[in-house]
């Protein structure tokens, strides 16, 4: 019996059963004769008819209960849809949502005018209680509807979104379509960009051509031409965004992605908006109540780290690889969080990562399982390596799950909406006078905040440069970063010092997609710059290939508003000077920050002006030049930036202060680290 399926919401006792049956007798009525049978249905759907009308009015008079005792009565004689309906809509009211998508999911199961209504319902209610399987499947069974339906698509790539599952792109066309805002919003925030196809990219673009007021759906717009380096488009429209800005309309700020739009603003309150309006809510009160909770310290302090970055060909994992390695296991008990794509774990992954501390997958598990799997660690310190970057787990930790919240590495920059106590950072990429842009408190590290090691990077090869598609004899700048870092303002500036240095080349890494070299070749043309004194290559080559080609350039140049972090690492590492100036917030201050930790701050500008005036006076004194790569090349074995020991001392150092203050039971606040004697011999013994 299908009632069978609401015993849990009390809907079926045995009295009322009874008591139904007494009434109108079984189910299928009484064996009578030919008429009187006809003349027993008739009564029969009068009586139907009148409950379900008093039903109907109890349940707009809010008599919830009374309509459930109705209900309950009708269903035993009568399974009409919509009697399954208005039960699910009351069961709503009640906030028994479960048992409430059951009801619209029987509603649905028979055909009738308003099954899809019903079975859409259905969907909407299991997506609303995080039942994604539910909803999927429910979908899966009205494939075509659901493909066709604006309201269906939405949930079925909600869904998928969630899973992380694919199939979304099959929704997207008919979101992107649709007249409400919050499908197009779905359509294209359901795109990863750094991965999207021709469709995709094309898609962003029609629904802005459609709806070009639509402010959030400009973010994107205006995100893909960054990346492609189509700045006749960012042109066009970033001076109405500033114009925004400037007269206090911070409405698409505040529904952008906060990565994307610390890719071209510089400006530390405007970072700090950013996103607010987007993704989950911190709940109020929420970190009063988790420094509340009672805690068990042990002998060790537990340190958790949670990422989807936990594979070593990624950017974040060259730098914290050693560091992880170094860590004292006789004080500390390491836990990685790893929500890492399993392809990444099977095609870009080298290392045996437990070495690196005891593994605990969260990839595919719900938030609840999620932070139970951490709280079931007894954590002390959960690390959050990501902030909002790319399948990111970073709002489990609104959910209470360790008594100290840091965020550290892969973000640059305040997280916003989420409980975090402490940012691991340094004095150069947050100063002091920053503090009010940061919703976390500091914890500056002695020397950098970036982790480095030397174990399991190779020195660069010993390869001719024409091998590399790079003219012997004539001094190159170079710069190796991910293309959408190359802004309009860095361009500007590059075509300045290449004007000045006029038989210079650039080298620029940048994949051919979307025409995004074809586009720097006109911005640099427009600028009086010949195409063919840009060169580009890409990363498709081994580590030590592309290490050996960074060391093949002259000098190295930085982006601006958003500094190399792992690729200056690199550069400095193959032995290349490289040129930065002074930022306005943390990614833009980055490079200084490594630059200090290699002790080469000559190579830090004062601005832009400065910036263009150095890059020229080196490319006319190599010989001065020469010799920065000379000290370079020592310094980077007796300097802090590569030596992973010591930072790991220094980072250990600051997680046992965090801890000292929670165990006081003293409230998180800023703090300084303390460095460690400097040391007078190489951490290690390597040739250069």
């Amino acid at each position: 019996m299908v009632n069978r399926r609401f015993t849990t919401a009390r809907l079926f006792h045995d009295g009322f059963k009874q008591a139904s049956s007494a009434i109108m007798g079984p189910e299928a009525g009484p064996e009578l004769p030919a008429q009187q049978s006809l003349e027993w249905e008739d009564l029969k759907s009068l009586k139907v008819q009148r409950d379900y009308a008093a039903a109907q009015k109890s349940f707009d008079k809010r008599e919830y209960h009374d309509v459930l005792a109705i209900l309950n009565r009708l269903l035993d004689i009568d399974k009409d849809p919509r009697h399954y309906a208005l039960l699910g809509a009351t069961l709503v009211k009640l906030r028994m949502k479960e048992e409430a998508a059951q009801a619209f999911q029987v509603a649905g199961s028979t055909e009738s005018r308003h099954q899809l209504k019903y079975l859409r319902e259905a969907m909407r209610i299991h997506f609303s209680n995080g039942d994604d399987i539910s909803t999927l499947r429910i979908g899966a069974r009205i494939l075509n509807e659901a493909l066709a339906d604006p309201d269906m698509a939405a949930l079925m790539t909600g869904a998928l979104m969630r899973q992380d599952m694919e199939g979304i792109g099959a929704f997207r066309k008919t979101l992107g379509e649709s007249a409400v805002e919050a499908h197009r919003h779905l359509a294209v925030r359901s795109i990863k960009l750094a991965e999207r196809s021709e469709e995709e990219h094309k898609l962003i673009e029609d629904v802005f051509e459609r709806f070009p007021d639509d402010k959030f759906v400009r973010n994107f717009y205006l995100s893909i031409a960054r990346d492609t380096n189509n700045y006749e488009i960012v042109d066009k429209y970033q001076p109405i965004v500033d114009a925004e800005i400037a007269r206090g309309d911070l409405e698409a700020i505040r529904s952008e992605v906060s990565l994307y739009n610390m890719r071209w603003c510089g400006d530390e309150k405007v970072n700090a908006i950013a996103g607010a309006d987007t993704g989950q809510k911190k709940p109020a009160g929420v970190t009063a109540k988790r420094h509340a909770m009672p805690h068990k310290w042990g002998d060790k302090l537990r340190i958790g780290y949670l990422s989807a970055d936990l594979w070593t060909d990624h950017a974040v994992m060259k730098a914290l690889r050693g560091v992880l390695e170094a860590h004292d296991r006789t004080r500390f008990d390491i836990t990685l969080f790893c929500n890492t794509d399993p392809e990444n774990l099977r095609t870009r992954n080298s290392a045996n990562r437990e070495e690196w501390g005891k593994i605990v997958s969260v990839r595919g598990k719900t938030d609840e399982e999620a932070v139970d799997a951490i709280k079931a660690a007894n954590i002390d310190i959960l690390v959050d390596l990501q902030g909002h970057t790319a399948d990111n787990r970073v709002f489990l930790l609104n959910h209470m799950t360790a008594p100290i919240h840091v965020t550290w590495l892969g973000y640059p920059g305040t997280v916003v909406n989420v409980d975090i106590d402490y940012l691991i950072c340094d004095r150069t990429v947050v100063p002091e006078s920053s503090i009010p842009n940061y919703y976390e408190k500091l914890c500056w590290m002695p020397e950098t905040f970036f982790p480095n090691s030397v174990a399991h990077r190779p020195l660069p090869g010993s390869v001719e440069r024409q091998v590399c598609g790079m003219p012997d004899g004539a001094f190159i700048f170079s710069c190796f970063h991910s293309q959408w870092k190359y802004t309009r303002t860095t361009v500007d500036l590059w075509a300045r010092i290449l004007k000045e240095a006029p038989d210079a080349y650039l080298y620029l890494i940048c994949r051919e997609r979307f025409g995004a070299r074809a586009n720097l070749r006109k911005a640099f043309a427009d600028a009086g710059i010949s195409s063919d004194r840009i060169l580009f290559g890409d990363r498709l080559v081994d580590y030590t290939s592309y290490l050996t080609r960074i060391s093949l350039t002259d000098l190295g140049l930085d982006t601006y508003p958003y500094n190399g972090h792992t690729t200056t690492s690199e550069k400095l590492w193959s032995g290349l000077p490289m040129l930065t100036y002074k930022g306005t917030n943390f990614a833009s201050r980055v490079s200084e920050s490594l630059l200090n930790a290699l002790g080469l701050p000559e190579m830090v500008a004062d601005d832009p002006d400065d910036y263009v005036r150095r890059a020229v006076h080196f490319y006319n004194n190599r010989e001065e030049l020469a010799q920065i790569r000379k000290r370079l090349h020592a310094n980077r074995f007796t300097h802090p930036l590569f030596d992973a020991d010591r930072f790991c001392r220094h980072l250990e150092k600051a997680y046992e202060m965090m801890a000292d203050r929670a165990k006081a039971g003293q409230k998180p606040d800023h703090f300084e680290v303390p460095a460690l004697p400097a040391r007078s011999e190489p951490f290690i013994s390597r040739a250069a």
